[in-house]
Formats: C-alpha cells, sequence, structure tokens
C-alpha cells in the first residue's frame, strides 16, 4: 500500500539562524553529537504541527524555543500529498509568546492548523507515534489501559477508538440496570421471606375457623332437635287449637253490635270538622303576628352586629394578634434564662483570667493589636498551604482528589505515606524555590511517595483502578539517600550550597530526590560562578549545577573527550515559594484559641445584653398593648351576649318550616324504611330458606341427639382454644404482599429481559465493531513484536489484557519480555528492566506498529542511548530492514552516536547534524573527498589483512 503523504521539507530557527531539511520518505538517521541541536529537528515538528511545549519538556513557554538573542523565529513544514503538498508556517515571538499561522500560504488560526493535522492523523502528543528524548523514560511508566489507548489512535481504524468510548459509556449505563435489577430482586426475596414466615399463621387460622364452622352449625342443630322433640308435643295441643277457634268466632259473632256503635260515634264527629278549620286559622294568624314580630327583632339584631363589627375594626387596628399573656409569660421565662447564662459568662471570665495569666506569664501587658498581629500570621499559614492545594487542584485534578482520598483513608496503610511533594517540600528562603521547581519535573513534583512498595501497589489499585484517577506514585529507596555527602567540595568557583540544603522533607521524600535527581550534589552558584563559567565547565566531575538564573548541563564527549554544555533559563517558581514554618504555626495556633475564647465569652455577653434589652422593650409593649385590646375585647363580649340573647329569644321561622319539612320527610322515610324492612326481610327469607337447604345437607352429618350435640360442642371448642392470638389481619396482610409478590416477579421479569436485551446488543456491538478488531491489531502487533525478539535471542510478547471481558474500560495491552533465558517473562515497567532493556523494547513495540501503516510519519529521539552494543546493533537491524519497506510510513531516528560496521539500506536518508567550534564549517565540506579518503583507508586496511 503506496503512503498518501509524509513530512518533505522542514525549516526552522531554533539552534541556528536558518535551517532547512530534506528528509526522504522512508528511514531518516539523523546523526550529529550532543548539543549540535537535532533536537531542535523534533522540537521543530512538533511545534509546526501545532503540538504542545509539554509534550517535548523542555520549556513551557513557545518563546524558549526561538534561538537565544533573536526576537522570534519560524517553522515551516511541507507536508507531500499526492492531491497537493500542504505547507504550514508558524511565526514565533519571544516577547509575548504570541504565534502566526499560515496553512498553505493563506493566514489562519491555531484550531484550523489542529484540524488539518488531525485529519491527516498525525498525533504528536501520542508516545506511540511521536516519542521525543525527554518522554523515552514515560513509555515504560505509561499504563496498559494509556497504552491501549495511544495505540488504538495510532494504527487503528479511525472509528476503533470511538467504538471503545462508546462501549465504556455503554457499561456505565449496564451498570445501572444491574443495580436496579438486583435492587428489585432483593426487594422480592424479603417479601417472599415475609409471606413465608406468617403463612404458618395463616394455616392455623383457616384450622381454627373450621373448627368454629363446626361449632356454628351443631348450636344451629340444638335447637331444631329439641324442636323435634317438642313437635311430638304439639300434636296433643292441635285439638285444643281447633276448639278455641271454634269459640272465637262465636266471640266475633257476638261484638257485632258492637261495631256497629263506633260506626255511629263515627258519623258524629263530621260535624267538627268546621271547628277545627277555625282553629287553624287562628293559628295562622298567630304566626303572622309573630313573623311581623320576629321582624322588628331582626332589624335590632342587624344593628347590633353593626356595632360588633365597628369594635371589632378598631381592634384589628391595634393589632391582629393572638392572647398577648402567653407571650409575655415567654418573656419572663427568657429574661430569667439571660441572668443565669450571664452568671455563666462571669465564671468563664474568671477562668480565662487565670489561664491567659499563665499564658503571657512573662509579658508586662497585653494589647488588642498583638492578638491582631497574630491573626494575621495564622491566617497568613493557613491561607499558603490553601494556595499550593488550590495550585495541585487547578494543575492536576485527579492528583487532587486522589489526596482527598488519602486523607480519609490513610489508616489503611502500614507504612508512611507522603501528600505530593509540592506539599510537604519546605524551601528554607523563597529565593530557593526556582531553583529546586526546575530540577524537580512536575511529574513527581505531584507524586506521592510510599515507604513500603504494597502500600503503592494497594494505594494505585483503589485511585487508579478503581477511581480511574491518573496519579503518580514513588517507592522511597529501601535504604535511606537522604543523608549521602556531596561527591566534591563547592568552595570555588563562587558556589555556596547544594540544592538539598535549600530546602526540608520527609525523609522519605529527601531520600527519593537523593537518588533520583543528586540534589546533594548539585551545587548553585552566585554571579561569580556566571562570570567565570568558562573555568566552571572545565572541571571534570560538574555534570549538572545552577548559576543565578541558569541551569547548566555539561557533557563529555565519548569519542573526542571534548566538552559540550547546554544552558537553559531557570524559570519563576509556581508551586515552591510558599513556606510555612510549622512551630510558628502551633504557637500563634495556642495563642489565637485564647484569644478567640475571650473573644467568644465578650461576644456571648454583648449578645445577652442586647437581647436582655430587647426582650425589655417588648414586655413594655405587650403590656401597653394588653390593656387596651383588653377593654375593645370587653366591649365586643358584652355585645356578643346580647347578640346571642336577642338571637335565642328570636322566633325561628325557617326552623319552623323545616320541622314541617322533616315531619313530611320522616313519614317518607318511615314509607321508605317500611319497604326496606320489607325486602330486607324478603332477602333474610330468601337467605334463611338456601341456609336451610345447607343446613339440611349440614345436620346429616351432625350427632341426632342432644347428648352427642353436646359432647362433639365441647370437643370442638377445646380444640378451637387451642387456636390463639389469631385474627383476619394476619389473613389480609398474607394476601395482600402475595398479590404485591406477584406484581414484582412481572416487574423482575421485565427488568431482567431488557438488561438481557441490552447485554446481548452490546456483547454484539463489542465484538463485531470493536473487540475482534482490535484483537486482530493486537496480534499483528504480537506476531511483528516476537519475530524482533525472538531475531535478538529474546523472547517478548503482546497481548489484550483484561481482568473481565465486559469492563471495557479496563481493557489494556500488556507488553512482557525476557533478555535472559534463566528468567520467566516479565510485564514491562518503569522499575523491573534497566534502562537499556526498556529503550529496547519500546523502539521495538514502535517498530511492530511501524508496518501497520496508520499515521504518515513516526518520531524517536535518542532511544538507543543506555542500550548495550548488541542490542544496539540487533535493533539498529530492525529498524532498518523494517522502516526501509516502501509500504511502512515515514520515520525519524535521532542518534548521537552509530556503532562501526553497522548495515545501511539505500532507501535510506542520513542527515548530519554539524554545529559548534569543533565542528568543520559548511564551506570547506567536500562530501567526495571524504568518500574517498574513507576508500583509500579501508583498502589499505584490506591489504594489511586487517578485517
Amino acid at each position: 500500500m503506496p503512503r498518501k503523504f509524509y513530512i518533505s521539507t522542514l525549516c526552522f530557527t531554533r539552534t541556528y539562524d536558518y535551517s532547512v531539511v530534506y528528509p526522504g520518505p522512508n528511514l531518516n538517521m539523523i546523526v550529529g553529537a550532543n548539543g549540535t541541536g537535532k533536537s531542535s529537528i523534533v522540537c521543530a515538528i512538533c511545534l509546526g504541527l501545532a503540538g504542545k511545549t509539554a509534550i517535548l519538556g523542555r520549556g513551557d513557554k513557545v518563546g524558549l524555543y526561538v534561538k537565544r538573542g533573536c526576537p522570534k523565529g519560524f517553522i515551516e513544514i511541507e507536508l507531500y500529498k499526492k492531491s497537493g503538498n500542504v505547507v504550514i508556517n508558524r511565526e514565533i515571538h519571544v516577547e509575548n509568546n504570541q504565534t502566526l499561522w499560515m496553512l498553505n500560504g493563506r493566514h489562519c488560526n491555531q484550531k484550523t492548523v489542529e484540524e488539518e493535522v488531525k485529519a491527516l492523523r498525525i498525533q504528536v502528543s501520542n508516545l506511540c507515534q511521536f516519542l521525543p528524548q525527554e518522554k523515552v523514560g514515560e513509555f515504560a511508566k505509561m499504563s496498559k489501559i494509556e497504552l491501549l489507548e495511544a495505540t488504538e489512535k495510532s494504527v487503528g481504524p479511525p472509528e476503533m477508538y470511538q467504538y471503545h468510548c462508546e462501549l465504556k459509556d455503554f457499561r456505565n449505563k449496564e451498570r445501572q440496570l444491574e443495580s436496579a435489577v438486583k435492587e428489585k430482586a432483593s426487594f422480592l426475596e424479603k417479601a417472599k421471606q415475609r409471606n413465608e414466615r406468617n403463612k404458618h399463621d395463616v394455616n392455623r387460622y383457616y384450622e381454627k375457623k373450621r373448627h368454629m364452622d363446626v361449632i356454628e352449625l351443631l348450636e344451629k342443630k340444638k335447637p331444631w332437635v329439641e324442636y323435634e322433640t317438642t313437635l311430638k308435643e304439639h300434636a296433643s295441643v292441635k285439638k285444643e287449637r281447633e276448639d278455641a277457634k271454634n269459640q272465637l268466632i262465636a266471640l266475633k259473632q257476638a261484638q257485632a253490635p258492637m261495631l256497629n256503635k263506633i260506626q255511629e260515634i263515627d258519623n258524629r264527629l263530621k260535624p267538627t270538622e268546621a271547628q277545627i278549620k277555625a282553629k287553624i286559622d287562628d293559628i295562622k294568624q298567630t304566626l303572622r303576628l309573630k313573623q311581623m314580630e320576629e321582624e322588628d327583632h331582626q332589624k335590632r339584631i342587624s344593628n347590633t352586629r353593626r356595632t360588633i363589627e365597628d369594635l371589632k375594626a378598631e381592634l384589628a387596628k391595634v393589632g391582629d394578634q393572638p392572647d398577648v399573656t402567653p407571650r409575655i409569660n415567654v418573656v419572663n421565662i427568657e429574661l430569667r434564662r439571660i441572668q443565669e447564662e450571664r452568671a455563666k459568662i462571669e465564671g468563664d471570665k474568671g477562668d480565662l483570667r487565670r489561664e491567659k495569666d499563665n499564658l503571657f506569664a512573662e509579658s508586662k501587658s497585653e494589647t488588642k493589636c498583638v492578638f491582631c498581629v497574630d491573626h494575621r500570621k495564622l491566617n497568613d499559614m493557613n491561607n499558603m498551604m490553601n494556595a499550593k492545594e488550590e495550585k495541585l487542584r487547578g494543575r492536576h485534578r485527579d492528583t487532587y482528589t486522589a489526596l482527598q482520598w488519602l486523607r480519609k483513608n490513610r489508616h489503611l496503610f502500614e507504612g508512611n505515606v507522603h501528600e505530593p511533594m509540592m506539599l510537604v517540600i519546605n524551601v528554607k528562603d523563597h529565593r530557593f524555590a526556582k531553583y529546586v521547581e526546575n530540577h524537580i519535573s512536575f511529574h513527581d513534583l505531584r507524586a506521592f511517595v510510599f515507604q513500603r512498595k504494597d502500600d503503592m501497589e494497594k494505594f494505585m489499585t483503589e485511585v487508579r483502578d478503581k477511581m480511574n484517577l491518573k496519579v503518580n506514585s514513588i517507592s522511597a529507596p529501601e535504604e535511606s539517600c537522604s543523608k549521602r555527602p556531596p561527591s566534591r567540595n563547592i568552595e570555588r568557583f563562587g558556589f555556596f550550597t547544594y540544592l538539598r540544603e535549600m530546602f526540608d522533607a520527609p525523609d522519605e521524600v529527601m531520600s527519593y530526590l537523593c537518588h533520583q535527581y543528586k540534589v546533594h550534589d548539585v551545587p548553585v552558584g552566585k554571579e561569580q560562578t556566571k562570570a567565570m563559567i568558562k573555568t566552571v565547565i572545565e572541571e571534570p566531575y560538574l555534570r549538572v549545577f545552577y548559576t543565578t538564573d541558569e541551569r547548566y548541563t555539561v557533557k563529555r564527549s565519548f569519542y573526542s573527550n571534548k566538552i559540550s554544555t547546554s544552558n537553559s533559563a531557570v524559570h519563576a517558581s509556581q508551586y515552591l515559594t510558599i513556606t510555612v514554618d510549622a512551630e510558628e504555626k502551633g504557637q500563634q495556633e495556642q495563642k489565637m484559641k485564647v484569644r478567640e475564647t475571650k473573644e467568644q465569652i465578650w461576644r456571648s455577653s454583648a449578645v445577652l445584653d442586647r437581647r436582655d434589652n430587647e426582650l425589655l422593650a417588648e414586655k413594655k409593649h405587650l403590656c401597653e398593648l394588653k390593656g387596651k385590646k383588653r377593654q375593645l375585647e370587653q366591649k365586643i363580649s358584652t355585645k356578643q351576649d346580647s347578640l346571642r340573647q336577642m338571637e335565642q329569644s328570636a322566633i325561628d321561622l325557617t326552623k319552623i318550616e323545616e320541622d314541617t319539612n322533616v315531619k313530611i320527610a320522616a313519614v317518607n322515610s318511615q314509607k321508605v324504611a317500611i319497604v326496606s324492612a320489607l325486602m330486607a326481610q324478603m332477602k333474610v327469607w330468601i337467605k334463611n330458606l338456601l341456609m336451610s337447604a345447607m343446613i339440611a345437607v349440614a345436620f346429616s352429618k351432625l350427632p341426632d341427639t342432644l347428648d352427642e350435640i353436646e359432647a362433639m360442642l365441647n370437643e370442638e371448642r377445646s380444640r378451637a382454644e387451642c387456636f390463639t392470638s389469631l385474627s383476619e389481619t394476619v389473613v389480609d396482610e398474607y394476601n395482600r404482599r402475595e398479590q404485591e409478590i406477584k406484581h414484582l416477579e412481572k416487574e423482575l421479569e421485565a427488568k431482567t429481559n431488557a438488561l438481557n436485551t441490552y447485554r446481548q446488543n452490546i456483547t454484539e456491538v463489542a465484538k463485531e465493531r470493536w473487540l475482534n478488531p482490535l484483537k486482530q491489531l493486537v496480534e499483528q502487533i504480537n506476531d511483528k513484536f516476537s519475530d524482533f525478539f525472538r531475531s535478538m535471542q529474546c523472547a517478548g510478547e503482546v497481548d489484550l489484557h483484561s481482568e473481565n471481558e465486559d469492563e471495557y474500560d479496563k481493557y489494556g495491552i500488556r507488553i512482557r519480555v525476557k533478555f535472559h533465558s534463566s528468567t520467566q517473562l516479565h510485564e514491562l515497567t518503569a522499575y523491573h528492566q534497566s534502562g537499556g532493556e526498556r529503550s529496547v523494547s519500546t523502539m521495538l513495540y514502535l517498530m511492530a506498529l511501524q508496518e501497520l501503516n496508520r499515521c504518515p510519519f513516526r518520531v524517536v529521539d535518542e532511544i538507543n542511548q543506555g542500550m548495550d552494543p548488541i542490542n544496539e546493533r540487533r535493533v539498529f537491524d530492525i529498524v532498518v530492514r523494517t522502516a526501509c519497506k516502501q509500504t511502512v510510513s515515514q520515520y525519524f531516528f535521532i542518534t548521537p552516536k552509530l556503532l562501526q560496521n553497522l548495515q545501511y539500506a539505500e532507501e535510506m536518508t542520513i542527515l548530519c547534524v554539524h554545529n559548534g567550534a569543533y565542528m568543520l564549517p559548511p564551506n570547506q565540506w567536500d562530501e567526495k573527498a571524504f568518500i574517498k579518503r574513507y576508500t583509500k583507508r579501508k583498502s589499505r586496511q584490506g591489504s594489511g589483512g586487517q578485517k
């Protein structure tokens, strides 16, 4: 597959006033001594493609990448494309760190360049694609998860990383569904358990009911048997009844004359109806007179009501308040409580006075100003610590979150655990902060320091794996290095101290810094040091040192023993300028405690005085209000009594009419009641008829004699009494919960089906769209990686690692290597392998990615540093074979040195970087003469029998 685009031209100004690089489309070997400016090419590629300065790790401001003494610099990168080359220009201004961008000759903003770079699949922030010198060590520190994401972005299809992110979101939703199903299942199980416990009581209830039903039937049959007994006696009485009936007929015939007499009396009463009508008219006339009297009575009631309303309106002006007497009582109680608290405060004042005399026994006097100064100091100290933490949160929120978790869970660890270095390092003089901060990387300044490795692993499991936080942690050396002495005397050259003497830190932190950063052996000088810098750098054992405003790094050539130096500005401190004296802070807090106690007592006393005055004023107001209100209330009460008397003496005509209607309604109700009673009786009769039929069947199963019935009644009653403490509520609750369980089972089934469907969809998407292609990609990488290691007589493998196949945010790429036949495969970490072994592993992994050809180019800067010659030669051969194929992407390999007699390829492009006082000037460089001399030298060696 032919390449679509690569870097064809690179112009920049950093180490040089002006330089143009024409790289080849395959492997570009950039060779040059230390300090000649090889890394300037790397910087130009990164910054020219809109990369951040943090990627390079050499300075945080873009202006620092312009050649010293120049007001501005520029970068031009031309990217080859068949459809038309892309040209990116960047002009950097030192004074304000501003940039002017151009894309294909047109001015644009940085976002436009970033979008164009992204469209070309260029990722200078991805260590799998762009590995500058300062970031080589960080590749091995990448977690498996970070390495997977970087690999997906670098060589995976464009949609692979997007699918991975979507699956993480899907998994979060799946967890929510799982939680809902689990909660519903738990609730259902508890409901079933409760019903199972009540089932025994329900069965006992029904057993008791069966006994009670038998008792009821027995009690009903008992009178029936008694009836059967008396029925026989009834037959003898029946004849007597017939005789009495005949006598009744005779009596009715004898009463016939009396009935006729009653009819006559009724006829005589009819004339009295007229008299009754007259009496009714008199009653109506009386009613009309009462109505007139009642009308006058109502007028007097209306006037009285108006008077009451006026009095109430006047009372409302006084204040619509309830009876103030309870409030007055409450005020009196509150006043007594205030007196008691005032007495207690006076006692506290005496105790405080004695405590203050003891605390300030040596002082003759004490003023409020002294306390104010102490308070300001303490506030300043607290604010400084808070400011440090706020800076940490602003720069790296994950570390701040992990810090809060550590403070709550410190008891989980056995050894010493120190908060991030930037919080525990205390610079003795704020002027020293810039040296310490420039010497220690921010990656370590935000690191947690552990005395024990097992504590560190426990911490990283919690915050990195479970909380998904990106934090850094460090294990201090087992043997303390904090007291290690310097290797040389610094009395000469104006040096006045070592970095270690500029700050305090816990022993484990200082031990790590001495071991890793050699702070005990890095001197700091004054202006005198800078003035004699040429003499200083000639010192054979000085590697790193500081002057007033600069850091110097001295390197000695392995070949020529020549010295090369690089210097950089010491930037102002951002985090360590804040210093706090812990002992003085404790003293200030003790003084402030006395001060605050005193102020609290005085504030409490003032509050009590103010409250006392308020209550006295309120009590006076309430007493005045109570008097006036009482007068109005008394008048209203008198009028209301008069009104009630008038209302009581009134003739309630409405009530009379209502009584009439009530009487009519009562007659109607009686009629309705009679009908209802008749219907009820009918129902009872029908029911009794049906019950009688049932009791015909049930009675046949029961005894037929009174003695047997009594015996069975006693037995059933005894059995029923055995079932105590049972009620229908238990049965009702049982039945209600049974319905609830059925409903919950339906809900659980629906949620479980939804979860299973969601899981099935996720599994299909994961395997078809992401997991299967990812496994194929990792297998391809592993094949190449394993082949490379076998060719070096070592072993290595790459696999897709996940503890749980469904946890998509926990997938990662694991690199395992073995460099010795007597050892096992071990995971590549920042601690297990040596620096050279890590470099070999990193380089071969990048080469395994090379043939997958998703990104247009790769950059690796000085990764062969630290390799032994055998491994360096093997790695070089692999790089040449792989990167010189026509189907792979462009490759930049930067190195300060090369072994002799290496195998090269025609497709390679060798770029030699020359700079410095001992280099041949460009105008004197003769390539043909150089090759001629080399050929002649080789021929002389061959004729002499040498290889």
